[in-house]
């Protein structure tokens, strides 16, 4: 135990200088850095005061991240800048430093909205509309993100997550939580089949589009943040990671707003919904379980939290 904490503290230790370090890499001079989020194993980012007083933002990518897994998500951002959005696309070439991925990225102005009244959930649907209808017919120039699949077409959304591992480690530990995962994801594909999900459309889809992720600026959209999960996924997918369960303004104006550019949801989609939805919320545990089963630690309370959102009894 002691030799893994002194290479832990070693990597914390890296990982601190990073930042300094890679913006040397990159030949940028920063007057000041300060730091917006720092998860370890996750993303990071930094803002940068460079000469000119220029800010930009330095991106770290969490541990799986892959070269071809960043290639698909800067082409996105690339596409929607050149579209007039306000998006992090990057400013430079993607570096390695210390095993993780760092690339400086375009400041995004503005902020969330830190509790959306009824009329900011309405706008936050249909800039999410209007999100779609920039990004429609681009998933068929660049096809699905490596190491990703659309939600309804397994378990997870991730390729790279072993489900069935993932429960037998969450089993050893708790047989209760391990049954429990396990009926959980049989009544999410039996729901999704029901419907005839396997049918759904795709499209290239934000992955994230909750309030914490949309920046306004002076009542007006200034910017989207994060597309760490940007992928090609069905409609009613993004509609369940924006959180619109607990928004329903939100959902009305995003289908109000794609109505009236002729692109409506489908009577499959509206029933997909739900289902969907329950999937994602197992997806959701899964990304947990993945974590725990890597790194050997299982916080039993959070992973109960998540199954808890499943829709599915604890037996």
């Amino acid at each position: 135990m002691a030799r893994a904490g002194v290479r832990a503290g070693r990597l914390g230790a890296v990982l601190a200088e990073a930042p300094a370090r890679v913006l040397d890499l990159l030949g940028l001079q920063p007057r000041r850095i300060i730091v917006l989020k720092d998860v370890p194993a996750g993303n990071g980012n930094w803002l940068a005061e460079i000469r000119g007083g220029e800010r930009i933002v330095l991106r770290r990518y969490h541990d799986q991240a892959t070269s071809e897994d960043l290639s698909y998500e800067h082409s996105v951002l690339r596409f929607l800048a050149a579209g007039g959005w306000v998006v992090p696309v990057p400013v430079g070439e993607p570096v390695q430093y210390a095993g993780r991925w760092y690339c400086p990225t375009r400041y995004v102005p503005g902020g969330p909205v830190g509790r959306e009244a009824a009329g900011e959930r309405r706008r936050r649907g249909r800039d999410l509309a209007r999100l779609h209808l920039a990004l429609r017919g681009l998933g068929e120039r660049i096809g699905q993100r490596p190491g990703w699949r659309a939600q309804h077409r397994g378990v997870t959304a991730r390729t790279g997550i072993d489900w069935d591992a993932c429960v037998r480690g969450l089993a050893e530990v708790s047989s209760r939580l391990g049954s429990w995962a396990s009926a959980a994801a049989a009544q999410a594909q039996d729901a999704l089949a029901a419907v005839g999900a396997a049918e759904l459309p795709v499209t290239v889809i934000h992955g994230d589009f909750a309030a914490w992720n949309v920046h306004y600026q002076q009542g007006r959209l200034a910017g989207v943040i994060d597309f760490g999960l940007t992928h090609l996924d069905s409609r009613p997918y993004e509609l369940a990671m924006a959180r619109t369960h607990r928004a329903p303004e939100t959902m009305d104006a995003y289908r109000a707003e794609l109505a009236r550019h002729g692109w409506p949801l489908t009577e499959l989609e509206e029933a997909a919904a739900g289902p969907v939805d329950r999937a994602v919320r197992v997806d959701l545990a899964a990304w947990q379980l993945d974590h725990s089963r890597r790194t050997g630690s299982y916080d039993l309370a959070v992973i109960e939290r998540q199954l808890a959102r499943t829709g599915t009894a604890p037996s």
